[in-house]
């Protein structure tokens, strides 16, 4: 958790350092009135933003495996999702568990269970798309390899397996393997992993737009590199919503692609500008459907506050 929240002030740092040498109010106010002029670019962000989470709802129900509504899957990714961009530290899974284990026939193992599998599934995912990114955009990377990007891999893995073998139950383990195994068999699994993959690629429409209105020449597929990569550095938030982290590994991914700083960090800011004014948007409306949830959001802040 130190090393996590010290790499996460390093990048609230750049951050920083970026707004200062790159911040321009003037612009990026036009930029803006630029986007509203552009009501069919926004409707279209905004639908393809809204489906990349609700192929996560299918890919959780399916999982899940219950006949339980989508909405409540719903309600449990949008509540979590104000709740991450409220507080400091990622809290917001306790949302999707308290959500789904309100329900007839859920144990509340069976939910975090769920909840840390759709995590786990989401990282890989990601993880899968910036590898392939670093190595389809290695000759853009001098100091970057296959054979670097592989060790690289291999290390993470090995260092997960050590901390699980040190800190987890070894019982706990292999029930839950056992229950991931059984999940992710046959076209089930297909079907689930392929929500997820597809959930992110949407997600990256956002990127994509956003960038192409400051006139930065990414294609489709390097956005995507680029969403995955700055999705993965959520990892290291430490203020809400990932502030500060996003725009930085952003504004990096963008310039290892085209090497114009100041359109990077302008497109990194109003593309997180866009995510929270929805977080908040869909998060309230959560709320307002669902009154008696805002005792998740006070659960959230304590839980947070022993997390620190």
């Amino acid at each position: 958790m130190a090393a996590v929240r010290l790499v996460g002030a390093g990048l609230v740092l750049v951050f920083l350092w970026l707004t200062y040498h790159y911040f321009d109010g003037e612009v990026l106010l036009e930029q803006l009135h630029l986007l509203f002029r552009r009501p069919d670019t926004l409707a279209w962000m905004l639908i393809i933003y809204v489906a990349s989470f609700w192929l996560r709802t299918l890919a959780w129900k399916s999982y899940v495996g219950k006949p339980i509504s989508l909405i409540v899957y719903a309600k449990g990714i949008f509540l979590s999702l104000l709740i991450n961009h409220i507080f400091p530290l990622k809290a917001g899974d306790i949302a999707r568990v308290a959500v789904l284990a309100k329900q007839k026939d859920v144990s509340v193992d069976e939910a975090v269970h769920s909840v840390a599998v759709m995590r786990l599934l989401d990282m890989l995912v990601l993880c899968l798309l910036s590898a392939w990114g670093m190595y389809a955009y290695a000759n853009r990377f001098p100091a970057i390899n296959a054979t670097v990007i592989g060790v690289i891999g291999i290390i993470g893995a090995a260092a997960i397996t050590v901390l699980l073998s040190r800190k987890s139950d070894a019982e706990w383990i292999r029930k839950h393997h056992r229950m991931i195994k059984s999940a992710l068999r046959g076209k089930r699994g297909v079907y689930m992993v392929g929500m997820i993959a597809l959930s992110w690629l949407c997600e990256a429409v956002v990127v994509y737009e956003m960038t192409h209105m400051l006139r930065l020449p990414l294609s489709f597929w390097e956005s995507v590199w680029v969403n995955s990569i700055t999705v993965s550095g959520q990892v290291f938030q430490i203020a809400p919503g990932g502030l500060g982290t996003y725009e930085a590994v952003m504004a990096f991914a963008v310039t290892r692609i085209v090497p114009d700083w100041n359109s990077a960090y302008m497109a990194a800011m109003m593309a997180h500008a866009f995510k929270f004014v929805f977080s908040y948007l869909v998060g309230i409306a959560m709320l307002f459907m669902s009154p008696r949830d805002i005792s998740f959001v006070g659960a959230a802040w304590k839980k947070g506050r022993e997390r620190q």
